[in-house]
């Protein structure tokens, strides 16, 4: 099977999210090159051991159908001095890596907000929307204005677009023009619901500790004295965020783990007997397809979560909405005190199984292998003078 490379909003290493998940099951069937996020390699110090092999475009080996390429990246690599050269650095490895290779990737899967397809791939060219860049300024660090010229430069690029919820969708097609495909994200195998006598009154809270939660939900919660288990690093950037944090974590009924590794996520969420959702309003979070609320049902834990339009799209009747602060503790406490039945758990077990991430990367394929190398480049000539 031909190579797909995968362009990542991330690195590696960083929290596993929808860019590994979806790679992890993308390798099981086909060989893929994992391309990173560009890294300053003044803070990363993988970033400068590799360096040299990165600028040949020497990828390393993770598994067997699996190679990983770093993009090195300069001091001030987000600013407008140094924008241009990151481009170019990056633009510059993955040539090198499709030359060293010996056969360019039938399909190149981007879902960075800020790296460009390279421009001597004829394969199938697929930008996937795993957030809504148009409004992730003050969450990525990068000028609204930059990562909207990147996002039309890809759109203009790109054979078929993907967004991981329709809300995000329906902006991107406006935005842009044209059809924007849902593909969302997706969750581990399920595994059937763990023997209650192994779970104890316990809400889980997995995922990375930003502004993206509604804190007033969170602190409601603790002021409820309900046991809180939290998984996941802290990513904040604001100061009063920071300090928000440093005061739930630091409350008795709370126990936060910080990263832990997905085998123990599992383990801990076999302990819990509800998963939450706590997000703030916001026009990103509207747009997004959180993957912990996949992750709870996949464990054979009841969710409740604050009204997204990507948590209406999941029918299942362990699922529950929350339209304010108080109903949220009110619905928490109901899980808490009552077991699902069979009707519910079978509901848990249907939904994780139809979005597991190897459907998800069933899906991929499929859209990829709609579009021939002829078609590609015909369209690439039609949309070139998009680019910029």
């Amino acid at each position: 099977m031909e190579t797909i490379m995968y362009i990542s909003g991330g690195r590696w290493d960083d929290l596993p999210g929808t860019d590994r998940l979806l790679v992890e099951s993308l390798a099981v069937a086909g060989p893929v090159l994992w391309v990173d996020q560009p890294a300053p390699v003044f803070r990363f110090g993988d970033v400068r051991k590799y360096m040299m092999k990165s600028l040949r475009g020497v990828p390393e080996n993770l598994t067997p159908h699996l190679k990983r390429l770093r993009l090195p990246a300069p001091p001030l690599f987000s600013t407008g001095l140094g924008r241009p050269i990151t481009h170019a650095i990056a633009t510059y490895c993955m040539e090198k890596a499709i030359q060293f290779s010996g056969r360019p990737p039938a399909a190149v899967i981007n879902a960075s907000p800020v790296v460009a397809f390279p421009a001597t791939v004829a394969g199938t060219r697929l930008l996937h929307l795993t957030d809504d860049w148009l409004a992730a300024a003050d969450l990525i660090g990068f000028p609204s204005h930059y990562l909207r010229r990147s996002l039309e430069r890809n759109l203009a690029a790109a054979n078929i677009v993907t967004a991981v919820s329709p809300e995000l969708a329906a902006k991107m097609s406006s935005f842009a023009g044209r059809p924007v495909g849902v593909l969302p994200n997706g969750c581990r195998p399920p595994t059937r619901r763990a023997a209650d006598r192994r779970r104890r009154p316990i809400t889980a809270l997995v995922g990375q500790l930003n502004e993206r939660l509604d804190l007033d939900v969170l602190e409601s919660l603790a002021d409820s004295e309900l046991d809180i288990l939290v998984l996941g690093p802290r990513t904040e950037s604001n100061h009063s965020t920071s300090q928000r944090l440093d005061a739930f974590l630091s409350r008795r009924n709370v126990d936060w783990r910080g990263s832990v590794r997905p085998s123990e996520v599992r383990r801990l969420l076999d302990t819990a007997s509800v998963g939450i959702t706590p997000y703030a309003s916001t026009e990103f979070n509207r747009s997004s397809f959180p993957l912990k609320t996949l992750e709870y049902l996949s464990a054979g834990l009841p969710v409740v979560a604050t009204d997204l339009p990507s948590v209406r799209l999941l029918e299942c009747s362990a699922m529950f909405v929350a339209g304010n602060r108080a109903e949220f503790v009110d619905l928490v406490k109901g899980a808490l005190k009552n077991h699902p039945d069979q009707r519910q758990c079978d509901d848990m077990w249907r939904v994780a199984k139809a979005n597991s991430w190897e459907m998800r990367a069933a899906n991929i394929r499929d859209l990829c292998g709609q579009h021939t190398p002829q078609d590609a480049v015909a369209e690439s000539a039609q949309g070139g003078h998009h680019d910029r």
